[in-house]
């Protein structure tokens, strides 16, 4: 309805807009990453059907198409496309470089390839801070490849967005503004309650075409939609913006409410702060891994994610050993990275982005992986 929640719903939208130099596009919150993936895809298909002057949220796809997004981009872009109905199998995994980065020459390939078999293009997906290393791929290279295919540019910042406010980092976002749909995640780096995610846009009438459900008699015949008056004088003689048109949910809570207090609280200087921190500290680990005999960085961090593992010349299997070291760290309750792979091979996986995440931190986690590595290795 017309209420103060559905003020803040777009002030904060708008806010978050302003804070990560995303230009007049306007966006609509989500559960997730999941879902505001879905929703910008959903908008990719709109708009890449009516280009062929076809409606597949009214009559369903016609045609294959192709969804080009990078090896490490996360799995809910396969789900979205199986969602969708355009198939997970029409997600064609770009192969990245060893910074984890999708590779400019290998997209123009696939996209030559798949032009001469008839596949329609749908979307360039590209990662702001890939979920496992947070990787950034080079977006302006990208952006240009889809403007000049007239192919929808989606980017994947849910985790990795906000790093856009440290200047150290600023300039790999450089390309932000050729997207047609950007992503992320409030829950993640600015601290809200898990279910917040948001999905802007270029265009938000795509979003309508492509979510806009049939009219209910309950629902229309509920307001008065007065639209000659100046001034709504009751929630109930307008719905506002329709959120609901926009995207996945009819009913959702008010999330934009949480967002506007978390800035109103921390601001644009506290989340640089933050953010900056992060970053540091995930660089900090990456010097005193590179420096240690017994460990071995699995990669420069890009953002506030640090990828390594303990190493010996007396341990066979590697992985196997890691996963090990990693279950009795995280059982001791004090230091609980993730693990992911990077080149194969299986790291452990700070990642730095909580409130309460400090400096002091990072010779915590370092030492209490040496401790236990050394506990483990064989030959004590």
């Amino acid at each position: 309805m017309h209420t103060a929640f559905n003020f803040l719903e777009e002030l904060s939208l708008q806010w978050l807009a302003q804070m990560f130099g995303l230009g007049p596009m306007l966006g609509v919150y989500s559960s997730g990453g999941s879902v505001a993936n879905l929703i910008a895809l959903g908008g990719a298909r709109q708009s890449a059907f009516e280009k062929i002057n076809h409606d597949p949220a009214s009559s369903g796809v016609n045609r294959p198409v192709g969804i080009y997004a990078s090896a490490e981009c996360h799995h809910t872009i396969q789900r979205s496309a199986g969602v969708l109905g355009v198939g997970r199998g029409a997600v064609r995994l770009i192969e990245c470089d060893v910074a984890g980065r999708m590779r400019v020459d290998s997209l123009a390939k696939v996209l030559a390839e798949d032009k001469v078999a008839g596949i329609l293009p749908m979307a360039i997906v590209a990662n702001a801070g890939s979920t496992n290393t947070g990787a950034i791929d080079p977006l302006q290279a990208l952006g240009k490849i889809a403007r000049e295919n007239q192919i929808w540019f989606h980017v994947d910042g849910a985790y990795g967005l906000p790093g856009i406010l440290d200047e150290e980092v600023k300039p790999q976002f450089e390309g932000l503004d050729l997207a047609d749909s950007i992503i992320v995640d409030p829950h993640k780096w600015l601290g809200a309650a898990v279910g917040v995610a948001a999905t802007f846009v270029r265009d938000r009438q795509v979003l309508y075409r492509a979510f806009t459900q049939e009219p209910a008699d309950y629902l229309e015949g509920s307001v008065e939609q007065n639209q000659v008056a100046a001034e709504v004088e009751h929630s109930l003689d307008d719905l506002g913006i329709p959120y609901f048109d926009f995207g996945a949910e009819l009913s959702s809570p008010s999330r934009g409410v949480v967002v506007w207090a978390l800035i109103r609280e921390i601001g644009v200087t506290g989340l640089r702060q933050r953010v900056k921190r992060h970053n540091a500290m995930a660089r900090r680990l990456a010097y005193l891994v590179d420096k240690h005999p017994k460990l071995e960085l699995l990669g420069e961090p890009t953002l506030s994610i640090c990828c390594f593992r303990y190493i010996s010349p007396k341990i066979a299997d590697l992985d196997r050993f890691n996963q090990r070291l990693h279950r009795l760290l995280v059982r001791e309750n004090i230091y609980m990275p993730s693990t992911t792979r990077v080149q194969g091979k299986l790291a452990l996986r700070p990642c730095y982005i909580g409130a309460r995440a400090e400096p002091d931190q990072v010779n915590g986690l370092l030492e209490a992986v040496l401790r236990i590595g050394a506990e483990l290795e064989p030959g004590r």
